[in-house]
């Protein structure tokens, strides 16, 4: 347990430290990225934007209007110029209380066995899919589904719930277990830690004895970010911790974990 106080007191240190380096170096200008309809995109600063258009000054190409009937989507950099986080509403297996945008989603791949696909169904509401490949080849897959709704109450703070159910399909022995669970997120996409509790249920039995779980993401830089993602059970001293390293590319994003007792875990994730 100290180990975990003492890792989650660093964490929240680098978050506050690097915050405050991206504050002070920010810069008033916005750049983005347009993505357009024809599959070009064009990187410049945003000089103004309405429900018609946007206007934005290439270093390449100067001054360009787009009417927004021309756009797909918009991506707004950072003060450095960086891509924001493909994946900020996820850790490695644990979530934050942020929610895809309509139309978003990624898909997860953990030890090249468990895949996972993520779809933002509303601006609040998203939902995730997966099975386990060896189970399924042997004629009884597991099966996993998680559904989460939240809702931003300030700049920075965001509320979450979120259902969790995992299945053997096609076994002989009768397996229905999962989570209920509530999320609190502080902080940016970039930087945020996250504290959620819940409670446990197999079988339609639900478990008394709850589990409190902490993560948080802060980005150092335009290719890596720390991770950490903990379980600790109330009901007594127990706990899973861990601290990692996530590498960030356009829409690609792996994340390299080591938890408590020495287990390591990789996932890779692209980002739909």
């Amino acid at each position: 347990m100290k180990t975990m106080v003492t890792m989650i007191c660093l964490f929240l240190a680098t978050i506050n430290f690097t915050h405050a380096q991206e504050q002070s170096s920010s810069k008033d200008t916005q750049l983005v990225i347009v993505y357009l309809e024809d599959k070009s995109e064009i990187t410049g600063e945003l000089i103004s934007e309405n429900e018609t258009e946007i206007v934005i000054n290439s270093a390449s190409l100067g001054l360009l209007t787009f009417q927004q009937s021309e756009v797909k989507r918009v991506v707004y950099l950072d003060g450095k110029g960086r891509m924001p986080n493909p994946n900020p509403t996820r850790y490695f297996i644990g979530q934050s209380a942020y929610t895809h945008e309509k139309g978003e989603g990624y898909y997860q791949n953990i030890y090249g066995l468990f895949n996972l696909v993520s779809y933002g169904i509303t601006d609040r509401l998203s939902v995730i899919g997966g099975v386990e490949l060896i189970s399924l080849y042997s004629g009884n897959p597991i099966l996993f589904a998680n559904a989460k709704y939240g809702i931003p109450v300030a700049p920075k703070l965001n509320l979450a719930a979120s259902v969790s159910y995992l299945t053997v399909a096609g076994s002989l022995t009768e397996l229905s277990a999962g989570t209920i669970n509530g999320l609190v997120t502080y902080g940016s996409k970039e930087h945020h830690l996250t504290v959620g509790t819940g409670y446990a249920f197999a079988n339609g039995e639900i478990d008394s004895s709850g589990v409190l779980t902490i993560g948080g993401i802060t980005r150092l830089n335009k290719r890596f970010a720390l991770l950490t993602e903990n379980y600790i059970l109330t009901s007594g001293e127990e706990a899973i911790i861990s601290g990692g390293v996530r590498y960030i590319a356009k829409k690609l994003t792996i994340d390299l974990m080591y938890f408590e007792g020495g287990f390591p875990a990789i996932d890779i994730v692209l980002k739909l």
